[in-house]
């Protein structure tokens, strides 16, 4: 039976007006300014924000919060732990320091010589990599997503110019909460003392630390040039960022919001190294145009701090982890030689 004029009319009238499906909101958070044009991890969550959305046909509604907004990346990583909080960007070492020791295995100095080099041996797709990352999940039910290089590390000390290992005896160093980082610190001779990103500058400034270690980025952001005097290109360890999420909201996804996720990440990191591989090039410079004296090292000095790094740390990672996992984790980095 067809319908008449007026019942088609109302009939058309109520499916205009039927209600969209209701956006499930997700909160995301990081340590850094919101400026995507200068901050890596910025750009990368404006736009996995933009990708997710339109990935899911706006299914998800991503809210940011920038600039630790939501607490320092220990309280990011409790927060997520509990559900309260969708994505997260943390140094990796923070979610070994709390949950997962093995994890640090990816925070070894002189590890990576790119971040292509990093990119390529990284990826979650890479066998070794895909268990670590299970098993991660499994025991903290937190799931990294992806592992990202922030960046190399550099010293930098308030008076001391460094240019060698035995520069750094007796040297107050901040670390993060990263055991690898400290154990390298304490091979060098100098002292580590974790103290969360977000108080760095005071601590800085008042000689609570002689010194710290970040890449050039970090310290522009944080305008750490303005309380340090001298800055050392060590590049001894590179910064390995994780965007992490609750294990159980993730599996409870379908695959088709699963994988567009992870389509919105993969887009995302190629914004995130875009920064991040102009930061690495304008970043020296800008240092050093705020008066901060850099020092370069040569080949043999750069040797000098792998030499008194390398042994010690992978001793006490063998010690720590095992040595069927460390030699695993070395065997896998050791198949990308060739490459790079």
């Amino acid at each position: 039976m067809k319908l008449g004029l007026k019942a088609a009319f109302l009939a058309s009238t109520l499916l205009v007006a039927a209600p969209l499906a209701a956006q499930e909101k997700l909160k995301a958070t990081w340590t850094d300014p919101d400026d995507p044009t200068t901050a890596p991890v910025t750009a990368y969550m404006h736009v996995l924000e933009s990708q997710v959305e339109r990935n899911t046909g706006e299914a998800y509604d991503i809210e940011l919060y920038p600039n630790g907004q939501l607490g320092d990346q220990r309280a990011m990583v409790q927060q997520v732990s509990r559900g309260s909080l969708h994505f997260a960007n943390i140094a990796s070492g923070v979610l070994a320091s709390l949950g997962y020791p093995q994890l640090g295995i990816v925070d070894m100095p002189f590890l990576f010589k790119s971040r292509a080099h990093f990119n390529a041996t990284m990826h979650r797709d890479n066998p070794f990599i895909a268990k670590l990352l299970d098993d991660v999940a499994a025991e903290t039910g937190i799931r990294i997503i992806s592992l990202h290089p922030y960046g190399f590390r550099n010293m930098t000390t308030k008076e001391t110019p460094v240019t060698s290992p035995e520069d750094m005896a007796g040297l107050r160093m901040r670390t993060m909460e990263v055991v690898p980082h400290q154990k390298m610190m304490e091979a060098l001779g100098a002292t580590p003392v974790p103290i969360p990103y977000l108080e760095l500058y005071t601590s800085l400034q008042t000689g609570v630390v002689d010194g710290q270690e970040n890449p050039p980025s970090n310290i522009i952001l944080q305008r750490f040039y303005q309380v340090q005097g001298h800055m050392t290109e060590t590049q001894h360890v590179m910064t390995v960022g994780a965007v992490i999420t609750n294990e159980e909201w993730w599996q409870s996804l379908s695959d088709e919001d699963r994988t567009a996720i992870l389509a919105a990440d993969a887009e995302a990191s190629l914004a995130h190294d875009g920064i991040g591989a102009v930061n690495d090039l304008l970043g020296v410079q800008t240092i050093r145009d705020e008066g901060v004296e850099v020092h370069t090292l040569g080949p043999d000095q750069l040797e000098a701090f792998r030499s008194a790094t390398i042994e010690p740390t992978k001793a006490w990672a063998i010690e720590q982890f095992g040595e069927e996992f460390v030699t695993g984790f070395f065997d896998h980095m050791a198949s990308y030689e060739a490459q790079f």
